[in-house]
């Protein structure tokens, strides 16, 4: 007898000339079109919010996409993208681990595993992996 295969909602986005994704779920807040990702007037940015963009991150080039607002527990990070996607259910057992030696590299770490949107490869990406 076989399990059901566990889906999840992947966040699908932009970044680095590359698709990614992340949980959805994990994904609290979308901020369109402003610099930072935060009202200085309303006092939102918290000391310590990490905030990456991942155009830079990956790339060394600066994006102007949008910020997602990214959480897990009590840890999370504003991560800048060229543009989002779309959610889609993804089968955790379609997903391809990420090789060994990108998973001790510095920058590619964060990356878990690989799969496919239509015919679009993805990496999921574990922002909790990023490093300032």
């Amino acid at each position: 007898m076989t399990s059901p295969d566990t889906v999840v909602p992947l966040l699908v986005f932009e970044a680095a000339d590359c698709l990614m994704a992340i949980v959805a779920s994990e994904v609290g807040h979308l901020e369109k079109g402003l610099r930072e990702p935060f009202s200085r007037e309303a006092g939102e940015k918290s000391p310590g919010s990490l905030f990456f963009d991942l155009d830079d991150y990956f790339s060394g080039a600066e994006s102007d996409g949008p910020w997602l607002h990214w959480t897990r527990g009590t840890r999370g990070a504003w991560l800048r993208v060229r543009r989002v996607i779309d959610v889609v259910p993804v089968s955790l057992g379609g997903l391809t681990p990420m090789p060994a030696v990108l998973r001790g590299q510095t920058r590619t770490r964060a990356f878990l595993a690989a799969g496919l949107r239509n015919d679009e490869v993805f990496l999921l990406l574990d922002p909790g992996r990023l490093t300032a």
